[in-house]
This record gives C-alpha cells, structure tokens and sequence, in this order.
C-alpha cells in the first residue's frame, strides 16, 4: 500500500509554503531553492512536494548522488499528488532518466486508478522513452474510464507506431488490420469527431496500400462533414494512384477554374493529360483533355479567363511547363512556338516580381543552348532596358534587375573582361541608386536595388575564378559590405559575404558577417558548410570549437528537445505530425556534419584547448544523412554550367574526409584507454582494436589518395572544395605521420617497448622532412589568390602537431615511473626504459624544433594589400549621410592579423608543455 503524506496543513497554506522555492528555481538562484526547502521541511519533515523540489535544486547544483538518494527514496513513498510528481518528473528527465518517470506514475496509477490526469502523464511517459506497446495499453485503459475520443486515438496511433518500427511483415499486417477495425467501429457506431481522426483513418489506409478504400472514404458523407470543402483536393493523389486519369484530367479542370494560382492542381492535371495522351482509347464525349492541342486550349481559357487588373502566374506558368513536358519527346514548337518567346513573354508580364527569374530557371535550362545564347540579349531588352538603363522607381528596378538575371543566366560563357566589364556596369547602377536615395531598406525589408549589387558580386567571382585573382573578390566584398550597411536584413548579402570572406580564406572576418547572419539552431546543421566547417582550415580553431561544440550540443539533445513536440501532438491530436517528427529525428541522429562536427571538435581540442576528455566516438551511421542546405546562396551560373550530381559528390567526399576523422579519433581515444596500469593481457582486446583503428585508416588514406586527388571547380554557391583533397593530396605524408605516432604509442601501452621505439625512430625521420613539404606562405604585396589553400595546409600540419604532442605526453606518463615524477631521477628505471625515455626525449625536441620553425613561418608572414583604389573613389563620390567607411581592407588585414596571433599563442603553450615533460 502506498505510503500517502501526512498533510498537517492545508492546501492554501502548502502553497504559499512551497511558493517560495518555485520562484528560486525559475529564477535560476538553486541554492536559494534549497535553503527555502530546507526550512519548509524542517516544519513538515513529510511533505512529499518540497522534497521534490530539494531534489531538483540538488540536481541543478551539481550535487547528482544527493539528489538521486533524495528521489530514491521518495519514489519508494509512492507519491500521487501532481506537484511532487511533476518536481520528480523534472528531476529525472534533465538527468535523462525517463524510465523512472514511467515508474513513478506506474505507482502513482496503481494508488489512484481512475485519475485521468495521472493517466494522462503516464501515457505521456510512455511517449518520451517510445514505448508504444505501453502507449497503447494506457490510453485504452485511459478510454475505459473516461471514454473521450483522443485518448482512444492516442491508443490506435500507438498501434500505428508500432506496426511502422517493426520489419516483420506479418507482424505489421496484424497491427495494421486491428489499428484499422478500431477506427472502423468508431466509424460504424457513428463516434468519429475530428479532423485529425479522419486523417489517421487515411494513413492507416496508406500503410496497407488500399487506395480504394481511400478515395471511397474521401468521397463519402463522413469525409466531407469532419473536413469540409476539401474532398476533392484531398482525393487527387489517390486517383494517381489508382490510374483514374479521365475522372483526375476532369477534376482538376473544375478546381482551376476556381483556383487559377493553384501549382499543386496543375502538376496533376498535366500528370493526366499526358497519360491520357499515351492511352490509345479514346473517349471524346468525356470532355477530358486528352491530347496536347486540348490543353493548350485549356491553358488559354485560363489565361483569357484572368480579370484585367489580376494577372496570376500559374496560367503562364503552366504553358512553360506543358512545352517542358511536350520537349521531352518532342518539338514543342508547333503547337506553343518558342520556348524562348515564352519565357521572354512571362517575364514581360511578371518581372517586377522578384520570384519572377526563379520561375523561370527551371524552363531556361530545357531551351536548346545555342538557341538560348543566340537570342539572350531579347531577355535584356524586351521591356525597352539595357545594361545601360537608369530606372527610378522601385517596381521598374526590379524590373529592370530579373531582365539582367535572365540575360545574365542565358548568356554565353564570357572572358574574365567580359565578367569585369558587366560588374562594373551593374555597380555602377547600384551606386547610382544610393546617391539619388533609391535604396529604401528597412530593418526587416531589403529592398529591389540590392539585386544590382548581388548580381555584380557574382560577376566579379566568375572573373576571379579565370583570372586566379583575388583582386576581383576584395571589389566584391565592398560592394557587398555596403548593400548590407543600407539593407542590414539582406540575407543573400550576408551568405555571399561569408562565402566570399572564406574563399580567400579570412575566417575571422567571415565570421563577423555570420554573427550578424543569426543562425538558428537547426541552421547549425544546414548551414555547417558554409562557416563552422571552414573555420578549422582557415587556422581558426579556437573560433572554430565554440561552434563545434554548440553543433554538437544540439545534435546530442535534439532527441530530448524534440520529445515535447511530441507530447504536444498527442495533446492537440495532429498525428501525421509525429511522423514527420520522427523522420526528422532519424535524419538528424544520422547527420554526417554533426558526426564530423564531434571528431573535428575533439581533435580540435587537442590543439586549441581547453582539452575536453576524449572518448571513442559513437559509431557512425551505416548510411550518414546529407542535410546540408545547398542552396541558401542564390546561383546565376547558366545552366549549362549547373553540375547535377553536384551535391552527391561533395557529399561522397565529405563522407569519406569524416570516415578518416573517425578512425583517427577512435584509435587516439583507445590510445588513451590503454594507458592505464593494467597489464598487456588486460588490454589486449584494446589494442587489437586499436591496431585495426590504425590499419582502417592507412588503408583509406591509400584509397582516398588515388580517388580524390584531383581539383574541384569553384563555385560561389557550394562548398568549398572538400578538405580530404587538400588532407590527402598534400606532400606531407600525413599517413605515415599519424600511423607511426599511434603504433608508437599503442606498442608502448602494451609493454613493447622495442617496437616502440622503432616507430619512435621512423616518426623522427618523418618529422624532419614533413615540415619542410609545407607551401611557402604566398607573396606580397597584391591580396593573395592561394592563401585559403595554404592557410589550409598549415591547418591540416598544425592539427598534426596537437595530436603528437597529446600523444607524447601520453607516451610520458607510461614510462615515467610513479615515483620519479617529481624528482626527474632516472635511478629506478631499468636500462630499457632509460632506452625508450632517450627516444621520447629526442622526439620531444624534435617537435619543438618543428614549432620553432612554424614560430618563424608565422612571425614573418608577409602582410598584403586589400586596397580597391577605383571603388574607393566612386565611393568617396558619394554624398551618404552616416560617413560610410568601406571595412573590407581593415577587416581583411585584422583578421589574418588575429589568425597569425593566436596560431602563434598555440605553439607558445605546446611548446611549454613539451619542455614540461622533460
């Protein structure tokens, strides 16, 4: 029997009691907290709730074990009031013990078993660990005493979940086959009440694939009377399904009718056409659009159809699309002419919106080249405009800016000139806009002139590509720099200048941009590459853990923070949410750039400190997740410069840089592991893992070698190119370097002293010569071109250099006997341990001397000019109110100054802790 509180008091007067303790605990002052439960249960010894309440502000103090013995013992009472049960609940879910939630309201239940809301919360419990069996048998004993419909649909859903977690096939048949006769006595005994009910009806009838059944339901009087007005778009997909064309092809005309704007009724109705088209019976008194000639006929009703003061784009839009869908087989021209004339036509009609040359992208890149190149210049001017033209007003620059995106996207690749020349031109337009106070941006709003400057920024990287220039980009980031002081929410500004700031490699002023860029958390995710991932190569790696670590931090909670999302959907019975939960959940826990942002962080570490416990990493999932956002910077490459399989091979190479990061981290980690004081014997399932940690990523680094040697084209809109080109193309043998350090280390955490200090002796004769395979920092005093790819290179050694003197100290603490640490005798060492100290000695130096000769490296690096004197002076024209100042040049030399200093910093403190351990 469950030992209940002895309430001594009110109600009101426990509340006003434990008042206190909440408010502490809100306001984050915990030891408050305490002191105030403390004082309550000096006065009541047994009141459940202020125990809680101690227990959590123990927990948050850092005292763990109190405040678990404190629970302990409380769950052993058997509490049942909600205050106590929410206070524990707490307690045990910011410890990340969720089972013992189900546990206390397991009890809880059993004390009171027809309290709902204790129900409620145990089902809930259930939820957060993914117990749906127990979901299951909760809420239907939930239903039983409180027969309300949620909590009998929380019981099939819970079916539902368990039948889509399960791969037995007849396992999932059953589950799916009661979920469904649930519902269906609902149906019949006419209980059925929501929406989201109907719904969950659906998808239990999509899992089984009856589609039939689907539309059927849909078209029947329940559908329509828990979801009204919409039986007919909801039944669109399943006539897809079943092949009805001639009844979709109908359906779909009489909801354009009334819904001209509506994309998702046109890809249907062309799904139809051309199925119709394929079928050979015909049928002409349907009135079904059965052949090309009927659509386009269709299509020019609509366009008839559209009032004079509303034009809409879909109609126009879909003319585009049917000479899309008639060009893959065929000529188009006859029935809808050009395709050019089309294109060309729409953007007459809807250029002064900036969705416009996005619209058109997809239809420009199906035009026939020479034919798009050959009348490119029509897309300029077919509104009266040329590169030339002054517009005054906001509605004709954007006018004019989506007439220049589609010339510029439909021209011909040009020579570097060409691109400078244009660039020039369309900077021309933007200052001209700035000095008559055209550029009217707002804190939340940019506005149409900034286009002009985006548009120029591209061009001078195409002609900074050609040239091997980095001139070109420092013109760029001005212009830049200024269309995002006049337009501070101009996003597309933002990401170009991180970009940009990274391609020539200055990680310091990239990252004052992407500060201003606000990155949510899940855009740690999706935009990983653009910043945090370019932050380590460009020698950075103190400003690169910061965001590593929060990366990290959110891939490692994102389970927990999403639990609630959970509940929630339960709560309010949007069930098809807790799908889309669940596979966005899966598809982050295998995310490849948080897995690669925990080993970076931890190699990091190694380096830049404050060195964090290395521990072997989870293993990687079987098939890492791309979540990477590749389209965040806006693309005006022509379309027959767009790489399609762009995506999946920088992923494959991204995948193949994080497996070597993997089994470097995973065999320093067993590094670490073996150098306690056990005996060979003890460790040796250790070092045989160990051992094939090493062997896997020799054998990679041999594979990736041949594999990814090569250069990968720059693009201002993707990454840059991956760092395994640079890791294993580079003329340091970093294979070599990294397997020598380990198997030196592993051999002596297994007492063979001999063979480890033969590696000892191959990685001094390694380290003597890979210092000197280094590029030369490159020449004044113009803004250097290849400094990103030998910051990069210095990066890739540096990291190197943390890893072998962790290892070395590592290396020091097993043969430094005990005892001797502190008087650095050698007297109790036995001559094969004076042998191996020798060789660690030697070694010790010779990394000094390699950080000594990258001391000098740094302190001479040569300082280069970022100055734009002909921007400058159009700019100084200029009569801005505020005194712009243009910050590249100081942002560019400051931030490679702060690089340098702080690179030089790390090598400082290695090489103090190096002579630390001699």
């Amino acid at each position: 029997m469950a030992v209940r509180p002895q309430h001594m008091h009110d109600g009101g007067i426990v509340e006003r009691r434990l008042r206190p303790i909440y408010d502490w605990l809100d306001n984050g002052n915990n030891k408050k907290a305490l002191q105030e439960a403390e004082k309550v249960l000096k006065k009541s010894p047994s009141l459940q709730a202020a125990k809680a309440l101690k227990a959590l502000a123990l927990y948050r103090l850092g005292k763990g074990p109190e405040a678990h013995a404190l629970l302990d013992a409380l769950a052993e009472e058997k509490p049942s009031d909600d205050s106590t049960l929410q206070a524990m609940t707490i307690s045990y879910r910011e410890s990340q013990q969720f089972h013992k939630v189900c546990a206390l309201y397991e009890a809880a239940v059993k004390s009171e078993p027809t309290n709902e809301e204790l129900y409620s919360h145990l089902f809930m419990s259930y939820v957060r660990v993914g117990d749906y069996r127990s979901q299951q048998r909760s809420a239907m004993a939930l239903y039983k005493f409180a027969p309300k419909n949620p909590y009998y649909f929380w019981a099939v859903m819970s079916i539902v979940l368990q039948a889509k977690s399960t791969d037995d096939v007849t396992k999932k048949g059953i589950l799916l086959s009661l979920a469904q006769r649930m519902v269906d006595n609902f149906i019949t005994e006419n209980k059925m009440e929501a929406e989201q009910e109907a719904r969950l009806y659906i998808m239990i009838l999509e899992l089984q694939e009856k589609w039939n059944d689907i539309l059927n339901f849909i078209e029947g009087p329940l559908y329509s009377q828990l979801v009204p007005r919409s039986t007919a778009q909801a039944s669109i997909p399943y006539m897809k399904k079943l092949g009805h064309w001639r009844r979709l092809n109908l359906l779909c005309k009489d909801l354009l009718w009334d819904n001209q704007d509506r994309w998702d009724y046109y890809l249907p109705y062309f799904d139809s056409v051309f199925q119709l088209i394929n079928n050979t019976e015909a049928d002409s008194e349907s009135g079904a659009d059965d052949t090309a000639e009927k659509c386009h006929e269709f299509i020019c009703q609509l366009v008839e159809s559209m009032s004079s003061g509303r034009t809409l784009r879909g109609p126009y839009l879909a003319r585009l699309e049917l000479w899309k869908r008639l060009s893959v087989d065929g000529d188009p021209t006859a029935l809808l002419g050009s395709g050019v004339a089309l294109c060309i036509q729409y953007l007459r009609v809807f250029a002064s919106k900036p969705c416009a040359v996005p619209d058109l992208k997809p239809y420009l890149a199906m035009i026939p080249q020479k034919e798009r190149e050959d009348r490119c210049r029509d897309f300029l001017t077919c509104l009266g405009y040329d590169e030339n033209s002054e517009s005054e007003s906001q509605d004709d620059i954007q006018r004019h800016i989506s007439c220049l995106c589609a010339w510029r996207l439909t021209s011909p690749t040009c020579t570097a000139d060409e691109y400078l020349d244009v660039a020039a031109t369309l900077r021309r337009q933007y200052l001209r806009c700035v000095r008559q106070r055209l550029v009217a941006a707002t804190t939340t709003e940019f506005c149409a002139a900034d286009g002009y400057g985006i548009l120029a920024a591209h061009h001078y990287f195409y002609a900074a590509v050609q040239q091997q220039n980095a001139s070109p980009i420092v013109e760029a980031l001005c212009l830049l720099e200024l269309v995002l002081h006049k337009s501070p929410a101009n996003f597309h500004a933002k990401v170009l200048l991180i970009a940009l700031y990274h391609l020539l490699g200055n990680a310091v002023a990239a990252e004052s941009v992407y500060r201003r860029l606000e990155a949510k958390h899940v855009q740690l995710v999706s935009l990983g590459w653009l910043h945090a991932a370019r932050l380590a190569p460009a020698l950075a790696p103190a400003r690169a853990l910061p965001l590593l670590a929060d990366t990290h931090a959110f891939h490692r909670h994102h389970a927990k923070d999403s639990m609630e999302h959970l509940t929630y959907a339960y709560k309010y019975g949007t069930f098809e949410k807790l799908v889309e939960l669940s596979a966005w959940g899966a598809r982050l826990e295998t995310c490849a750039w948080c897995a690669l942002a925990a080993r970076e962080r931890a190699l990091l570490a190694l380096l830049a400190g404050p060195r964090a416990p290395l521990h072997a990493p989870p293993r990687l999932p079987a098939a890492p997740a791309d979540n990477r956002d590749l389209n965040a910077i806006v693309s005006w490459d022509p379309p027959q410069c767009i790489d399609p399989e762009l995506k999946s091979r920088t992923f494959e190479l991204d995948v193949a840089y994080l497996r070597l990061k993997d089994a470097l981290v995973s065999a320093i980690a067993l590094c670490i592991e073996c150098s306690d004081n056990r005996s060979a014997e003890e460790k040796g399932p250790q070092l045989e893992e160990l051992q094939a940690c090493i062997d896997a990523f020799g054998g990679a680094m041999d594979k990736c070698r041949e594999k990814y040697g090569g250069k990968q084209r720059l693009s201002v809109s993707t990454p840059l190119p991956s760092r395994i080109i640079a890791f294993v193309g580079s003329s340091v043998p970093y294979r070599e370097l990294y397997t020598c350090a380990l198997r030196m280390t592993g051999a002596l955490c297994g007492a063979r002293a001999a063979r480890g200090r033969e590696r000892g002796v191959e990685l001094r004769a390694l380290l003597a010569a890979s210092s000197r395979a280094l590029p030369a920092p490159p020449a004044p005093p113009a803004a250097p071109w290849p400094l990103r790819d030998t910051l990069e290179a210095y990066a890739n050694y540096l990291e190197f250099i943390g890893v072998v003197t962790f290892l070395l100290g590592v290396c020091n603490e097993l043969t430094a006997p005990a005892n001797t640490k502190k008087t650095k005798k050698k007297a109790n060492q036995s001559p094969d341990q004076i042998l191996t100290s020798e060789l660690l000695s030697q070694l010790n130096d010779d990394v000094q001397d390699v950080i000594a000769y990258l001391e000098d490296v740094f302190e001479k690096w040569p300082t280069y000019d970022y100055s734009v004197s002909k921007l400058e002076d159009e700019m100084a024209k200029l009569d801005i109110n505020d005194k712009y100042q243009c910050p590249v040049e100081q942002k560019l030399k400051n931030g490679l100054d702060e690089v340098l200093t702080d690179v030089k910093n790390i090598l400082k403190k290695k090489s103090k802790y190096l002579k630390s351990l001699q």
